[in-house]
């Protein structure tokens, strides 16, 4: 007896991708697994998201957004490759620490400054009073 594959074969016999299992809901009162972590480490942001996020923000034209993107990073990482330091609001300084060439690959380790939390700021004091403005 023959037991059935539990998922079609993709393309050129390929299987196709499990999906993704989504995480359970917690009950109330209980915080979620990635906050329990508190310092859960973040995955890479792939290129595609990138796009995806920017026309989701901007509304515009994904192949637009797609080809000001790439420019955009092109743009960085020439800045950062002649040893530019780079200022970016809500990043902060960027500069690199060290650079190597291995095999025809180029290797930089950066160094962040983070921009940090804006500090709100401060009404000013009046000089003087507006009964006392002449």
């Amino acid at each position: 007896m023959s037991s059935k594959p539990t998922s079609k074969p993709g393309p050129k016999g390929i299987p196709a991708p499990k999906p993704k299992v989504v995480a359970e809901t917690a009950a109330e009162g209980d915080e979620p697994a990635s906050a329990a972590a508190g310092t859960a480490r973040a995955g890479s942001l792939k290129l595609r998201q990138l796009v995806d996020r920017v026309v989701e923000t901007t509304g515009a034209k994904k192949k637009g957004v797609k080809d000001i993107v790439e420019a955009t990073l092109a743009a960085l990482g020439d800045a950062l490759a002649k040893g530019e330091e780079l200022n970016l609001p809500g990043v902060g300084k960027v500069r690199v620490a060290k650079s190597v060439d291995r095999e025809g690959r180029s290797m930089m380790t950066l160094k962040v400054r983070g921009s940090g939390t804006p500090k709100p700021k401060q009404p000013k004091e009046a000089l003087a009073d507006a009964e006392e403005a002449v």
